[in-house]
């Protein structure tokens, strides 16, 4: 049952738009985290700072029309992924400039906030739906309460000040990742790479926009009311716009990919890239006489399949073909536009998609032939197998019985 209390101004719009803002912003996450098969890692990174997002939507427009009576479980419940807008923003484009498939080694920092805050909460969030109830009436009698209450142990506004430090934070990380990408790949307009950074910098200029209302509505000499419905109808926006740009332009959600290889291919045959720094890992350029030399070396040593070696590395490689390391790693960056790891694993799949195609392969399990063709691990298998065909092991055997 929902109480008689009195409502905000402009009650009607505001609810419309945060329930819509909502519809299309968990509508997006689900297609990034479950629907899209390319650039899984990022993709998922994208969903949940949206779907966070989404989550206040939801729970704001439920407080707003009151409706949050009738499901009071979920109050509160979306405070701490607040912590996870920001990181998750940030770790997205980095992932997608660095073709990155999985977290760093030191990535779970950027998460303790969202640790720390949902220890802090607990307590009331495993309270009955009967205590919240009447926590939520006395709540809502001042219809402007809801910004003014204290979020777990800290006094109030702190965690909205907490919240705008963080994000700001990571919105200048994203600034700097895409100043170091984007001057090389503005001089190439027509290209997938400089559609994908527009977008980046489009995605960025709404993260920038999203934390400042926060401050702005505790800082400006207006009513609390009006300030709330600014916060709100700010984060509802951003939320839509962002959505809405993606539903537009799907080709975004793909991240920088790299050129598809031929099944009866080498690598060496792949059509080579522009030679343009993106960063600092890709800033030694070769000339052309040193390009023809380490591609007739690299393509004589690669038929020698050293790949097949567990733990091989750039090292490894540059001992055994007499390059210099960090002329290799440029020269894989401008050649092919890839990193060492991503180099490495095409001639891993490509060895892996010949033995699938030979009778004899299937005296092997897919983790023994996966060994036998270099990976550490079966999960380190199927991701670059995804990665770089965009399906399965699984699903690319039953094509190839398919076609036998």
């Amino acid at each position: 049952m929902i109480p008689s209390l009195p409502m905000m101004p402009y009650a009607e719009p505001l609810t419309l738009l945060m329930f819509l803002s909502a519809f299309v912003g968990t509508l997006v996450s689900f297609i990034l985290a479950f629907v899209n098969p390319v650039q899984r890692h990022a993709s998922r990174l994208l969903s949940a700072s949206l779907f966070s997002v989404a989550l206040f939507a939801l729970t704001s427009a439920l407080l707003i029309n009151h409706s949050i009576f009738l499901v009071p479980h979920l109050f509160r419940l979306n405070m701490p992924l607040h912590y996870l807008v920001a990181p998750c923003a940030y770790l997205y484009v980095r992932a997608v400039l660095h073709q990155e498939i999985r977290f760093r080694r030191l990535d779970w920092l950027h998460f303790v906030p969202f640790g720390l805050h949902t220890l802090e909460l607990l307590p009331f969030l495993l309270h009955s739906a009967a205590y919240k109830y009447h926590y939520l009436q006395g709540l809502l009698v001042d219809i402007a309460g809801v910004t003014k209450q204290q979020e777990g142990l800290l006094p109030g506004y702190y965690h909205p000040v907490l919240k705008f430090v963080i994000g700001t934070s990571y919105v200048l990380l994203q600034w700097r990742l895409l100043g170091q990408f984007g001057r090389p790949a503005a001089q190439e307009p027509g290209t997938e790479n400089h559609a994908l950074l527009r977008w980046l910098r489009v995605f960025t200029v709404l993260n920038t926009l999203l934390f400042p209302p926060v401050l702005l509505a505790m800082l400006l000499p207006f009513s609390t009311t009006y300030t709330t419905i600014f916060t709100v109808g700010v984060l509802g926006s951003h939320l839509l716009l962002t959505s809405t740009l993606l539903l537009l332009r799907p080709q975004v959600l793909y991240g920088l990919r790299s050129p598809v290889l031929p099944a009866e291919a080498g690598l060496p045959l792949l059509p080579a890239a522009p030679a343009k720094p993106d960063d600092a890992a890709r800033a030694y350029y070769l000339s052309e006489e040193k390009k023809q030399e380490y591609r007739a070396r690299l393509a004589a040593h690669m038929q020698q399949q050293p790949f097949r070696c567990k733990g091989y590395g750039i090292k490894d490689l540059a001992a055994e073909t007499a390059i210099p390391p960090h002329h290799l790693s440029a020269f894989i960056n401008q050649e092919y536009r890839m990193n060492f790891s991503d180099f490495l694993n095409r001639y891993r799949i490509e060895y892996v998609k010949e033995r699938m195609a030979q009778l004899d392969w299937r005296q092997l399990t897919l983790e023994g032939l996966a060994l036998e063709a270099g990976f550490g691990n079966r999960t380190t298998f199927f991701r670059a197998f995804v990665k770089l065909t965009g399906v399965t092991p699984s699903e690319y055997q039953a094509q190839v019985a398919a076609s036998s």
